[in-house]
């Protein structure tokens, strides 16, 4: 199984749509995100999202180039101060290769729970549609297998 976290796109400042969705830059750059993975032969079973506007948007356009298997749906426990150790056992419980989309700095502690064991460290400088790749270790913990935010892809 691999895991990939996904930092959802440029979103709108608040005064400017109070839901927050994508500018039009950050939907570019999450449908060039889509486009490149695709292109990398990414296959996904599952794309979950958090319940957040910019969140949704992310994932939807990721998977217009990456259709995956079981769809994308919507979870609870996403929004950027959550606590990240109830997702440790549903991803470790998880199967199918899955993408989460969601925000700062749930994502960082998320992240840094699965590869060290403490959601207290930054490891990945996470930039707005940018992408994790991770795999398990076989020990509980997981390897970061590559790191892709949009400059790299442009």
């Amino acid at each position: 199984m691999l895991l990939y976290l996904v930092r959802h796109g440029e979103a709108k400042r608040e005064d400017e749509d109070p839901e927050r969705g994508l500018t039009d830059n950050g939907m570019r750059s999450a449908r060039r995100m889509g486009e490149f993975l695709a292109f990398m032969d990414v296959a996904l079973d599952a794309v979950i999202h958090s319940t957040k506007k910019r969140a949704a948007q992310t994932a939807e356009v990721l998977t217009e180039s990456i259709r995956p298997a079981a769809g994308i749906r919507e979870e609870k426990g996403l929004s950027p101060n959550n606590d990240p150790v109830p997702w440790v056992e549903r991803i470790n419980a998880m199967t199918g290769d899955t993408a989460i989309v969601g925000h700062l700095p749930f994502l960082d502690r998320l992240l840094s729970l699965l590869v060290l064991g403490d959601a207290g460290k930054t490891i990945v400088d996470f930039r707005a549609a940018g992408a994790v790749c991770l795999k398990p270790s076989g020990d509980g913990r997981w390897l970061i297998s590559w790191v892709l935010s949009p400059e790299v892809i442009w």
